[in-house]
């Protein structure tokens, strides 16, 4: 039956590419996954700097282990922390895990979402349940029943490109970032921080470094009255935070570029 449901989606979805893409992801994929098998490569391709959902029906069973599990078990498995043999040690036993390409693993069970860093995009997902990969200390996956079906929905997400330039041993680099961090952290902005360190003089002309540390958000600097320095070079950046000189840029201010480049681009 659900190898039925695969089919008629699948299908559906290849009658219709003009309506995919007019109302984005109104078709979701659909990947089913097999309790006796170790990671299983679907026919989802991920896309770099896009979030994606899954879901999985609540009454949809399988287990890890039918002699005491003999109904089954959802894709949120048990409250039991895997062991360091299985696929994702710590997670509960038995849930529903993902992982892009060869690399990173996600805890997935019934539903949830996960963003695709850019260099992420272009992997494959493959999809298992949390068991003994090896058998260590039991059958591992060759006694395991059931199998479930998977939906997943791809979203692009506009990221804000942030570039940290800084020499080693800057007074204000750390505090810098940190305010960085706190800021998408905070307010749940998707990024991409770049950490550019400035070595020598050549470096400093050609990226128009005018002061460790420079901040610029969407490839322009946070203080927008600066773009007509031309002074590059390797030299410590001063800041005016409530009139005091500063060694880095107060937190208001990263913060005010990078929700300005934001409605800039919603506006768009």
């Amino acid at each position: 039956m659900k190898r039925l449901l695969y089919s008629l989606l699948f299908t559906v979805s290849l009658l219709l590419p003009g309506l995919n893409q007019c109302t984005g992801n109104l078709f979701a994929e659909i990947a089913i996954v097999h309790a006796d098998r170790g990671w299983q490569r679907t026919d989802i391709i991920l896309k770099g700097s896009n979030n994606f959902t899954w879901q999985v029906k609540d009454d949809d069973y399988w287990s890890f282990n039918p002699e005491i599990f003999p109904e089954g078990h959802s894709a949120e498995g048990l409250e039991v922390p895997a062991l360091h043999s299985y696929a994702l040690p710590g997670a509960n036993i038995g849930m529903l895990l993902g992982r892009i390409g060869g690399g990173r693993i996600i805890p997935m069970g019934l539903t949830g979402s996960g963003y695709v860093k850019p260099e992420e995009g272009g992997e494959y997902l493959y999809l298992t349940i949390n068991d003994d990969l090896i058998g260590l200390y039991a059958k591992g996956y060759v006694d395991n029943t059931g199998e479930i079906v998977v939906s997943i929905n791809q979203v692009f997400v506009d990221v804000v490109k942030i570039d940290l330039l800084f020499m080693k041993g800057c007074p204000g680099y750390q505090q810098t970032k940190k305010f960085i961090e706190e800021i998408i952290n905070d307010k749940d902005i998707s990024a991409k921080i770049n950490l550019i360190q400035i070595d020598n003089e050549r470096d400093a002309r050609r990226l128009q470094f005018i002061g460790s540390p420079t901040v610029r958000v969407g490839g322009l600097d946070i203080e927008t009255n600066r773009f007509q320095i031309k002074d590059y070079g390797l030299k410590n950046r001063l800041y005016f935070v409530g009139g005091q000189p500063s060694a880095y840029p107060s937190k208001s201010m990263i913060e005010g570029a990078i929700l300005k480049l934001k409605t800039e681009k919603q506006n768009r």
